[in-house]
């Protein structure tokens, strides 16, 4: 367990394609209320322009955000970008955003290559990095999953949505209240989410993401609540001194199926896979945008688990955050 007390969100940012899909009418007929009951996607976002990028997303969040926060970009001394969908192999895609931005060079920049529980990752480097250097930054999350999937494959289509975020993080000195951070990797499940395609390890290349959705939710109910309970142990802390939970958006039948073992009561658990489906990196910070807007001073845990297998949770603190009216581009 890693603890922290003096970074805060500042706020956070969504941008997503313009085109969105309607399930109802996306699906065939005879199937649609099953897969909707199942996953929980009734709309999301994939993008029609082969052009658009997660750097694409990404900047035009970041921009809002800053703009929302009146920043001055001089002060911004670190920039994280979480993909899975880089736009190059190299270089780093955060290199390209800082010189979109327009930011000063003398900054940390990197990438972060995880998907479902990179946003959690992302923060805590964030957190310490902003501790560190007594500073503001930028932590970018997005995924474009319209570059991965068969779009003709309508299980795959119709769950996954494209998005881009930008959480606002800066040094506080006078935040006094800790946040809790635990993290864990079992790679022996690595090939049950994979796009083998790198370039590099690319012998048995496969031309679309490949997903065996049982072995995840088996590893998801397996683990994740055992470290949530963990955490919520070593930090001190119960499910009733939470306000909420904030899953990364996988599935509905899942994300209840965890809120049931946890025992954690409905409205404790929020959502956004109804409107923008499984959107990977991003899927957290724009559950924290969409639900929790006229929300003030609250104690929440988030977490993150998937792809890897890898997973990530966190008990944060917010306070009075701002967050940005929903962009599309």
């Amino acid at each position: 367990m890693y603890t922290n007390n003096s970074s805060i969100i500042s706020g956070v940012s969504v941008c997503v394609p313009k085109n969105e899909i309607n399930n109802y009418s996306f699906l065939k007929k005879d199937g649609v209320d099953q897969f909707i009951k199942h996953t929980g996607v009734k709309k999301h976002f994939l993008s029609s322009n082969n052009k658009l990028s997660t750097s694409d997303l990404c900047y035009v969040a970041a921009e809002r955000i800053i703009k929302k926060l009146n920043w001055k970009k001089k002060d911004i001394s670190f920039l994280i970008f979480v993909s899975q969908t880089r736009d190059f192999l190299l270089p780093s895609t955060a290199c390209i955003l800082q010189n979109r931005l327009n930011l000063r060079k003398n900054i940390l920049a990197y990438d972060i290559p995880l998907g479902c529980s990179g946003f959690v990752y992302g923060l805590y480097n964030s957190y310490l990095i902003s501790v560190n250097m007594k500073s503001k930054g930028l932590l970018l999350a997005g995924d474009m999953s319209s570059k991965l999937i068969n779009l003709n494959d309508e299980k795959m289509a119709g769950l996954f949505g494209d998005a881009g975020t930008a959480t606002a993080i800066q040094y506080e000195k006078k935040s006094k209240k800790l946040s809790f951070f635990t993290f864990g990797t079992d790679g022996s499940g690595y090939n049950n989410l994979i796009y083998n395609s790198s370039g590099i390890n690319d012998s048995n290349k496969k031309k679309y993401l490949e997903m065996n959705g049982a072995k995840i939710f088996e590893f998801a109910l397996h683990e994740v609540p055992v470290q949530i309970k963990k955490l919520l142990s070593k930090s001190k802390n119960s499910i009733n001194s939470i306000d909420y939970f904030v899953f990364h958006q996988a599935n509905k039948f899942m994300l209840n199926a965890l809120g049931k073992k946890l025992g954690l009561p409905k409205e404790k658990v929020i959502y956004s896979i109804d409107r923008f489906g499984n959107t990977n990196s991003a899927s957290i910070p724009i559950t924290l945008s969409e639900n929790l807007k006229k929300k003030n001073d609250l104690k929440i845990l988030i977490s993150g688990f998937g792809v890897g297998y890898s997973w990530a949770i966190a008990i944060i603190n917010l306070h009075k955050p701002k967050f940005d009216s929903l962009q599309k581009i």
